[in-house]
């Protein structure tokens, strides 16, 4: 599902995204005050952006709820709680994005822990894109039973879930949810896809946008969890130059020394891979990862669980 913030025009929406910070900073400072907090390493979407596009969800608030746009009321809601909370961006790195995509995605239940609320998943730039065309390069991953009292009132869970709100280049925004309670998650609508030139990773054949967010949002999160080897820091990029990122680097909310390291899912992630020579394998196939509880007493995510990594066959 997603949501048109801007015009018709993707490229006018992207043109006009570009000028949010700048915007934002002139009209809602007070909004603002976290776009200096991180700099986004090379190849991801900076971290001033993806601030500003998540302020403009959720100002978009009143907008929303007066066209009963469900989508954008649940973003706002989302981003608003994110913005409070404080929470932090994770860094997808290339090589574990692709290996996410090939791993089945296991069914969450109530028994998934809640140690993580909210986090905020900045993609490589090609990991996802939009049924439109443009990317998504960063989501705001909520975990639907920490925000008690902060439900819109037109968008009930039985027993939580994930919230995942995708903040698209050209000012879309996109939900996919991932609900903890079974007859609920039975209710939930198909996700389409219209666009499969777009990808080249799924050899099971195209799956639609949010499905695939979805997909990137819940392993992020298992990591975070039972894989805790593949968090890491990595060092603060230098700040941009003048005509980097528009020259945000010289109107930056937050002094240079207030600026964080950046945590990485996978930093140093390598795929594994096998020889194509073994039987039954085909050169350029993959062999899915899975995870798997750890105890075979109990059962998924209900125990520790651990990551099957997927093989690609070179």
């Amino acid at each position: 599902m997603s949501r048109r913030s801007f015009s018709d025009s993707s490229r006018g929406d992207e043109q006009l995204v570009r000028q949010l910070p700048a915007l934002l900073r002139q009209h809602r400072p007070d909004l603002m005050v976290g776009e200096g907090l991180y700099r986004s390493p090379a190849g991801f979407t900076s971290w001033s952006g993806h601030w500003a596009k998540a302020v403009a969800v959720e100002l978009a608030l009143e907008q929303s709820e007066s066209i009963a746009d469900h989508v954008g009321i649940w973003g706002a809601k989302v981003c608003r709680w994110a913005r409070e909370i404080g929470a932090e961006p994770r860094f997808l790195s290339p090589a574990l994005a692709q290996a996410f995509l090939q791993t089945e995605q296991p069914t969450l239940t109530p028994d998934l822990p809640r140690d993580i609320s909210c986090f905020r998943l900045l993609l490589p730039k090609g990991t996802l894109f939009s049924e439109e065309g443009p990317e998504i390069r960063s989501v705001v991953v909520a975990e639907v039973r920490a925000m008690q009292g902060w439900q819109p009132d037109n968008f009930q869970t039985a027993c939580g879930g994930l919230a995942c709100v995708g903040l698209g280049e050209d000012g879309s925004t996109y939900l996919a949810s991932n609900l903890l309670d079974p007859v609920a998650r039975a209710q939930q609508p198909a996700h389409t896809d219209f666009s499969p030139t777009l990808w080249d990773w799924d050899a099971d054949g195209v799956k639609g946008t949010a499905a695939r967010m979805e997909q990137l949002c819940v392993h992020a999160l298992l990591v975070q969890l039972y894989a805790k080897h593949l968090v890491a820091e990595g060092e603060i990029p230098p700040a941009p130059g003048a005509k980097g990122f528009g020259g945000l680097g010289k109107q930056s909310a937050t002094p240079a020394d207030g600026v964080r390291a950046p945590v990485w899912l996978g930093k140093d992630y390598q795929l594994q891979c096998q020889p194509a020579a073994t039987a039954g394998t085909t050169k350029g196939s993959w062999q899915r990862g899975h995870w798997r509880a750890i105890s075979p007493l109990e059962g998924p995510v209900a125990s520790p669980m651990e990551w099957v990594e997927p093989v690609l066959v070179g």
